[in-house]
């Protein structure tokens, strides 16, 4: 059939328009969690305060100019390591196109953490239900007759391991924001979009492992066992104390009485943990893309790991859970291609691990 010469001739790629924005499916993904959170709430006469943004969103929203000079830093100190020149991520920055994706991909992890402080913070109401005997007495099934949680206070007790601990488990968000922010500007196309889709899965499945196995964790179901090491942990103790208020605030309303002042962030649950969960995602991340660090976060999950304990806000089991539910996102993110935009990836963002050389033809001249 010949060709209508009122149109166009037909060409191999057509042109985007510029007003086209289909929805990556990571962006569905986190969607469609905002939905079923929504259905979920509602159905127990509950529901997602706007008036929330303030207290969720809105910090990081302000915050993105710095997260994007942080991470172009540490995109700049992996491309050094990987022995790749500079100019073609540099030249990105000039693109409208890599700007709109980097803010589509910041808005579908700014949605997921809406959601998943909606979901944290009403898990006494979505699930009365708590595991925390259940937990404690597997810890110490698994590990000989001997609890993980009092063998870590004993070994660190009047240790400075235990404040220098305490504190690292204090700034666990910094250095999970920076890498992330990091690999956010290092990467574009699809591997940027594979990251995002791993980091949203990690965050959704967890919040709702808090609603399908609520634990308060150790520090408040056992607390007599940190006592004589919760002097020595100012950074947990304080935020241990400002949770609990929080929680408790919480559950005199659902007894009746009227709430004059609640935090949505301020949510207790244990498991899975999400510290550990971070740190281990970001340790199979850089096995993978960016070996020359990852032993940086191997250690990193492994003294988070011990911090969950030593501070009490978590069993072992917790780490155990987010280590495997990190390996469960990381593959999946590996493996989908559900949130992949088919029509330009550049070479590229191939998924080649990024301590090896770039191939000469797309090195820079």
């Amino acid at each position: 059939m010949s060709q209508d010469p009122q149109e166009p001739p037909q060409t191999g790629r057509q042109p985007k328009l510029p007003f086209t924005l289909p929805l990556y499916g990571v962006e569905i993904f986190a969607l469609a969690n905002l939905v079923a959170t929504f259905v979920i709430l509602r159905l127990h006469h509950l529901r997602i305060d706007w008036h929330a943004f303030k207290y969720i969103v809105w910090p990081l929203v302000v915050s993105l100019p710095r997260l994007f000079l942080l991470g172009a830093g540490v995109a700049i100190l992996c491309r050094l390591l990987q022995r790749r020149p500079l100019g073609d991520l540099l030249r990105r920055l000039a693109s409208p196109a890599w700007w709109l994706e980097w803010l589509r991909m910041w808005g579908a992890i700014l949605l997921t953490t809406y959601t998943y402080f909606w979901l944290k913070v009403n898990v006494p109401i979505l699930n009365g239900r708590t595991w925390d005997g259940a937990f404690w007495q597997l810890d110490i099934l698994l590990h000989a007759g001997i609890s993980p949680s009092i063998l870590v206070t004993q070994l660190f007790k009047g240790s400075f391991l235990a404040g220098w601990t305490d504190h690292w488990y204090g700034i666990w968000k910094e250095t999970v924001m920076l890498l992330s922010s990091g690999f956010l500007v290092l990467y574009q196309g699809e591997l940027r979009r594979r990251f995002t889709f791993g980091t949203v899965l990690l965050w959704t499945l967890g919040a709702w492992g808090y609603v399908l196995l609520p634990a308060l964790g150790p520090i408040y179901a056992f607390n007599g066992h940190f006592v004589e090491i919760m002097a020595q942990l100012p950074r947990a103790t304080v935020a241990q104390a400002m949770l609990w208020k929080n929680y408790s605030t919480l559950m005199a309303g659902l007894a009746g009485e009227q709430i004059h002042s609640f935090n949505p962030t301020h949510g207790i649950a244990a498991m899975p943990s999400l510290h550990v969960a971070a740190h281990a995602f970001l340790a199979f991340w850089t096995w993978r893309y960016l070996r020359p660090i990852f032993v940086l976060f191997f250690v990193a999950t492994g003294l988070t790991f011990i911090g969950s304990l030593l501070t009490g806000w978590h069993y072992a089991v917790d780490g155990y859970a987010g280590i495997l539910l990190a390996w469960l996102s990381f593959y999946l993110a590996e493996i989908s291609r559900a949130h992949q935009d088919h029509h330009d990836d550049s070479p590229d963002d191939e998924p080649r691990p990024l301590d090896e050389p770039e191939p000469a033809a797309a090195q820079d001249a």
